[in-house]
């Protein structure tokens, strides 16, 4: 059958994409047209050029050292990333080709945010379209096009169907990164399961007076993992609180540099470096001291907050959680109410807790189980 393609934005389940092109394939199906929106247009555009297998081989092996190093932080500009290396990375890849030369007819869709509405690439610099579609709001610095300030195709239309209107093909199968959570250990954020391990969120059935030590337990608890699990990944820590001004002085010095951040600043030098804790043996750091007093003191004040219905955050959601489960919720439900009049002949819909945005290091377990996901959606539908 001839297939059209709809990709959708979702960050680093995009790799699903690389799954269910692959299904496609080995079901002897030909795609004759893609348009794709964030990561979507990512994929689509190499497909497009004949460059997915290379692509594919190279998210194979990309460690999360590697995927750091590709983050160059931005200062300004709307963005806490560049993304120049990515481009660098995709641009040679796409090798200067033009939309318009393309094997297969393609679309990437962007979001100018000046005028409020969805733009459509359909000739130029694919690599200017793709930078344009991918700049996901306050993550990756916006694009400026013909003057336009575009940012990611996802704002506006989540799951691009409409382009794909004038495509001759038997099929129109999307592929929707949003897709019902269905709680997966290892996502962006996960309450514990474990019976035996206490939550970082305070039950709010637990009673102030013979409760407390409990809660007052479960919560300092979360605070020490999270700033263990800080200082095991001092890099990423280093990368986003460099971006938000905050003190970054426990970093791992030599890792950071790799990652391609200035060490040259405040709390740079062998000192920070030393109190890294290198494979957990040495005394913890000022900055763990800090936070587990830190989580004492938030407990007092979650402990008088919960008599007001409030209840503790969880102490392992960060900042980038949260911009990222916003968009997602955001794109969730715009989608629905497009679908709701364009919908496609197959849709995939891979869980948005299946990874986090940011996860591309774990390209083998999402291509996997984009493959999976297809394979079940075909079936369905006698394909």
């Amino acid at each position: 059958m001839r297939v059209a393609l709809a990709l959708g934005s979702g960050g680093a389940r995009g790799y699903a994409h690389i799954g269910a092109i692959r299904e496609l394939q080995a079901r002897g199906h030909e795609v004759v047209g893609v348009s794709g929106a964030s990561m979507g247009a990512v994929v689509g555009s190499l497909l497009a050029a004949g460059e997915l297998d290379r692509f594919e081989e190279w998210v194979r092996g990309l460690a999360q050292r590697d995927v750091l190093r590709l983050l160059d932080v931005s200062f300004a500009g709307g963005g806490a990333i560049r993304a120049n290396k990515i481009m660098g990375v995709i641009g040679e890849m796409l090798d200067d080709v033009r939309i318009e030369d393309l094997a297969i007819p393609y679309t990437a869709v962007a979001t100018d945010l000046r005028a409020r509405r969805e733009v459509w690439f359909t000739r130029g610099p694919a690599d200017i379209a793709v930078r344009a579609s991918f700049a996901i709001p306050s993550i990756v610095t916006p694009a400026i096009v013909g003057g336009r300030l575009m940012i990611d195709g996802g704002v506006t239309n989540p799951v691009p169907l409409e382009p794909l209107a004038s495509v001759d093909s038997d099929l129109v199968l999307a592929v929707s990164l949003t897709g019902r959570r269905e709680g997966i250990r290892g996502s962006t954020f996960q309450e514990s399961s474990d019976p035996e391990e206490p939550s970082a969120v305070a039950d709010p059935k637990i009673s102030k007076k013979g409760g407390s030590v409990t809660a007052t337990t479960a919560r300092l608890s979360g605070r020490i993992r999270t700033a263990a699990a800080d200082v095991r990944d001092a890099d990423l820590v280093r990368l986003v609180a460099a971006r938000f001004g905050q003190d970054t002085s426990g970093a791992d010095a030599a890792g950071v540099e790799a990652a391609g951040i200035d060490t040259t600043g405040p709390g740079a030098g062998t000192d920070s470096a030393e109190r890294s804790l290198p494979g957990g043996s040495a005394t913890p750091s000022p900055e763990v001291e800090e936070a587990v007093e830190e989580g004492e003191r938030e407990v007092r004040a979650d402990a008088q907050s919960d008599e007001r219905g409030l209840e503790s955050l969880p102490g392992t959601l960060r900042i980038f959680d949260v911009v990222s489960q916003s968009i997602e919720a955001m794109q969730s439900i715009l989608t629905g109410y497009r679908m709701a009049g364009n919908r496609p002949d197959v849709l995939v819909e891979v869980p948005s807790d299946s990874c986090s945005a940011f996860d591309f290091h774990r390209a083998e377990e999402m291509i996997e189980l984009g493959r999976r996901l297809t394979v079940e959606a075909l079936d369905r539908e006698g394909l």
